[in-house]
């Protein structure tokens, strides 16, 4: 039950982070919103931060197990950076509040725990490196600033949260073929 009262308890934050945005929500909002007491939040969780820690944190460990799966995987490299270009967009659509709040919020949390999200995000993130980098020594992709492609990858990427409406016109899976194509058009070279 704790577990199962822990987790309502984030999926409401993330509600009221979204619609209310991390500094309008209050603990009572959230406690209302799970319908408890103020003071019984604290038997789960020790503070906002704590909580906007915890959105974060679940938002970059869930996406990079799918991630690291591919990596591992034997396929060439251009194949790997499509799955997971595909992979990472499918993950942003389906979990956009938590991306979101990731991207807007997490500079309100104190400079430890911004830390521990860097370390995270340097291990998502080189999952990407390490295949663009594979790609170079294998000779499927130009030699380019690997720091900088990934850059551009995510950039593109990670923006989605800001425009892209899962009731559009573009399906997720339409949006991601485009990317590839931008991406592996400035990548792959060409005989």
């Amino acid at each position: 039950m704790p577990e199962e009262r822990y987790a309502e308890i984030i999926d409401a934050a993330i509600q009221l982070f979204q619609k209310k945005s991390y500094h309008g929500t209050s603990m009572q909002d959230i406690a209302e919103a799970v319908g408890i007491y103020r003071g019984s939040l604290y038997h789960y969780i020790n503070s906002k931060e704590e909580i906007l820690y915890r959105i974060v944190e679940r938002a970059l460990s869930d996406g990079m197990e799918a991630l690291l799966k591919i990596q591992e995987d034997d396929y060439p490299p251009v194949e790997k950076l499509e799955r997971s270009i595909r992979c990472h967009i499918q993950y942003s659509v389906k979990h956009k509040a938590e991306l979101t709040i990731m991207l807007e919020d997490s500079k309100h949390l104190s400079e430890e725990w911004q830390q521990q999200v860097y370390q995270v995000q340097k291990k998502y993130e080189m999952i990407f490196r390490n295949i663009i980098e594979e790609g170079i020594q294998k000779g499927e992709f130009k030699n380019l600033n690997v720091k900088m492609v990934n850059n551009a990858i995510f950039g593109m990427t990670n923006y989605m949260y800001r425009w892209y409406n899962i009731e559009g016109k573009l399906s997720f899976d339409e949006v991601a073929s485009i990317f590839i194509e931008l991406i592996l058009n400035g990548l792959l070279k060409r005989n």
